[in-house]
């Protein structure tokens, strides 16, 4: 394990956050459900600001748009507990649209079971990442 001295926090630049969420392919998102937060892990694909995300009804709430939620994602060494860690808040939009879905489909691989699924698409307001690096 990485001693705690020797690791240092930066904070990553909106641009380099988004290159970091677009290299892996699933996240959390964080979302009003009766009124309470929930959590749960989706498969996403970065579509230049926005985050589209592939999700299972019964995981993400039936009414999808204008919903506040964040989406995290991270990639963190157990062992040496360095990487980095993007968190976007904004809001949400159905993905309504036959071609777009019929394209985001195609490129985001669901690991989930269940059906049927939705497409939703998160614009963010706010970007914030932070990178754990050694010496």
């Amino acid at each position: 394990m990485a001693e705690q001295g020797r690791r240092e926090l930066r904070e990553l630049t909106d641009a380099d956050s988004l290159r970091l969420l677009g290299t892996v392919g699933f996240g959390r998102i964080a979302f009003a459900r009766y009124a309470l937060p929930a959590i749960r892990p989706v498969n996403h694909v970065l579509d230049g600001e926005d985050v589209v995300v592939h999700a299972n009804l019964g995981i993400v709430p039936l009414h999808v748009d204008r919903q506040v939620v964040a989406y995290e994602v991270d990639t963190i060494d157990e062992h040496t507990q360095l990487g980095w860690c993007v968190i976007l808040t904004g809001t949400t939009e159905a993905v309504t649209d036959p071609d777009d879905a019929l394209r985001y489909e195609g490129l985001i691989d669901p690991w989930l079971p269940g059906s049927p699924y939705r497409i939703i698409r998160i614009h963010p307001d706010i970007i914030t990442g932070i990178e754990l690096v050694g010496p």
